[in-house]
């Protein structure tokens, strides 16, 4: 027998895991979708795909949103030998900006697909499907992903998470084509048979409140948001929610703070949210999705770190509440099964615990398992944890300080009426510069006076015009874009 493919993991899913089902909510309403009917599209899809001449190991671009379609098309093209590729729906130039060949683009205004019965199971060769970066960094880059790989990153975070078809439940929000989105709401309830609800990530964008009761009515037991997203829902009332069911929600994508999984985990403590649910994990896409988790069962660790000991190449020093001038480190938890994390200098030596490097990896979910890859992120390993403190080449060094610019962002956005999530902290020559967007005139030194507070430096601060901050496919905010004004 050959290695297990994506198809056939995917197949016997869709024809033995009789309590698989997705749940799909929108403005228009909730429905759920048992596995048959997901089953019968999928392998209609395949069938289409074929009719329209596609060959096994031809793209697929997928352009939904959300919904039935989606979720169906990309199982379809699993099943037919077919590559998947999810795309932003609004993209103008999907086969042109996923750079590589695509034989078929489907999304809303294709037609819809008769369902067909079980046929024999078609393994792509080769490459299982295709991702592309989120931009963070500017630049939108391919990712070819093996069925090995693919199969790694599934099994090793349902290890990470104890996850448990019996008793689980995932929810999402999440857009299909970011890579924790994919995890959360695709490959780990359809190569699990996990039951999943996705919620419109455009409802979740207006209502908040709706994605709440969600969680609570679905018996969801698990989900995947991004730091903003944890902030944005402590401003919805907690009055009536129930979110006693998860056992953890998986904070990642970006970096952690403490303030916000504290803020978070106090808001919906009484509608029975414990604090150890609340996990954190750090990702890229360039290793499927996830890399690290935090251990099961208990509230993430925290350093807290001198804030003069904070420079790339120089060990921590870990101080007492009695430090004012001090950073909070949160953890982004252990390495997952197979994969292997250093952190190394700028003379590519590895450092020592405790001490700020660049993060390396290698692993299981990588193209060469062997091979150490350079990830771009500045962080530190401390007792087998691994601490991610963003990306290098975003750090500012300003008269001797080194700052991470998620704080200064943090301070800039609790000043009332600046915009949560639309805050951007850049280098500007020898200082920095804070933009940020608001809900009505906020007088710049206010801002200015909130940073120097949290950062001891003084920033250079700007108003910028509403939804002005680039933004990338998933929502969070690109600094490496933004122009010093």
């Amino acid at each position: 027998m050959g290695a297990p493919s994506l198809a056939s993991r995917v197949a016997a899913v869709l024809e033995g895991a009789a309590a698989f089902s997705y749940g799909l909510v929108d403005a228009q309403g909730e429905r759920t979708v048992a596995r048959d009917e997901l089953a019968a599209a999928a392998w209609g899809f395949a069938v289409g795909c074929r009719d329209a001449g596609a060959r096994p190991g031809d793209v697929v671009a997928i352009a939904w949103r959300h919904g039935v379609a989606p979720i169906a098309a990309w199982a379809g093209a699993v099943l037919g030998g077919f590559v998947p590729s999810f795309v932003p729906s609004d993209d103008p130039d999907l086969q042109q900006r996923l750079g590589t060949a695509v034989r078929l683009t489907v999304g809303p205004a294709t037609a819809a697909w008769a369902g067909a019965a079980p046929s024999e199971v078609t393994a792509a060769p080769g490459i299982a499907i295709v991702q592309r970066t989120s931009g963070t960094t500017g630049v939108h880059r391919t990712i070819l992903l093996s069925h090995a790989r693919v199969l790694a990153q599934a099994d090793a975070l349902a290890a990470a998470i104890d996850l448990d078809v019996a008793r689980d439940r995932i929810a999402s929000c999440l857009p299909l084509h970011h890579d924790m989105g994919l995890v959360s709401t695709v490959l780990l309830p359809l190569l699990h048979g996990v039951p999943c609800v996705h919620v419109d990530p455009d409802l979740w964008r207006a209502d908040a409140s709706a994605w709440v009761r969600v969680l609570g009515h679905s018996g969801a037991t698990l989900t995947w948001l991004p730091p903003a997203a944890l902030g944005r829902m402590t401003r919805v009332s907690a009055d009536g929610a129930d979110l006693s069911r998860l056992r953890q929600v998986v904070c990642g994508g970006e970096v952690v703070t403490d303030g916000v999984l504290r803020e978070f985990s106090a808001h919906f403590g009484s509608a029975g949210l414990v604090p150890e649910a609340v996990a954190t994990g750090w990702g890229m896409a360039e290793n499927v999705a996830a890399v690290t988790h935090s251990p099961r069962g208990r509230a993430p660790s925290r350093l807290r770190v001198r804030a003069a000991s904070f420079a790339p190449g120089r060990a921590i020093e870990i101080v007492g509440d009695e430090e004012d001038d001090a950073l909070v480190l949160v953890t982004a938890g252990t390495a997952i099964d197979g994969t292997e994390v250093v952190v190394r200098g700028i003379d590519g030596r590895e450092c020592g615990d405790g001490v700020l490097g660049e993060l390396f990896i290698r692993g299981t979910c990588q193209p060469d398992p062997g091979t150490w890859s350079a990830t771009g992120d500045v962080g530190l390993t401390r007792g087998g944890e691994v601490f991610v403190c963003g990306r290098l080449a975003e750090l500012l060094h300003v008269d001797g300080r080194w700052i991470l610019p998620h704080e200064a962002e943090q301070a800039a956005a609790r000043v009332a009426g600046v915009r949560a999530g639309r805050v951007a902290a850049i280098r500007d020559g020898g200082g920095f510069v804070v933009l940020y967007e608001s809900e009505h005139a906020v007088d710049a030194t206010r801002v200015a006076d909130a940073v120097e507070r949290s950062v001891h430096r003084r920033p250079r601060a700007v108003a910028v015009a509403t939804e002005s901050l680039p933004r990338n496919t998933a929502g969070k905010s690109c600094r490496s874009r933004c122009a010093t004004p």
